[in-house]
């Protein structure tokens, strides 16, 4: 492979390492159920109706975002959304943690479904 397809392939890569993730891909964020530990059955489900609406939102959100980055690497080779403030992954991760660690205090505190 010559030189000049090396760093065009090379140059698509990082290109696209630099596009938004698609929600179903970012992963949770270790969050502590310590903070939940203290609330009780209708807070824990409070929060995370609060916290999975928010998430269903913001994953809405990032998947435009990954699907416009995706059409503008297609043409101009750069991830123009995400670039604009468009990538809502860490916020996505750090909600899926929140809803993990609630889960958790439900299920310890044995108020699943309640």
């Amino acid at each position: 492979m010559g030189v000049m397809k090396k760093s065009v392939l090379w140059a698509v890569l990082v290109l696209l390492a630099g596009c938004a993730k698609q929600p179903g891909d970012i992963v949770a964020a270790a969050v502590p159920t310590d903070g939940y530990m203290q609330m009780g059955c209708q807070d824990l489900a409070a929060q995370k109706n609060s916290r999975q609406a928010e998430l269903d939102t913001l994953s809405m959100q990032q998947q435009q975002t990954a699907e416009r980055d995706a059409a503008w690497v297609a043409i101009i080779h750069v991830p123009v959304a995400s670039m604009t403030s468009g990538d809502q992954a860490a916020r996505i991760s750090t909600l899926k943690g929140e809803i993990n660690a609630i889960e958790q205090a439900r299920q310890a505190k044995a108020c699943v479904g309640k």
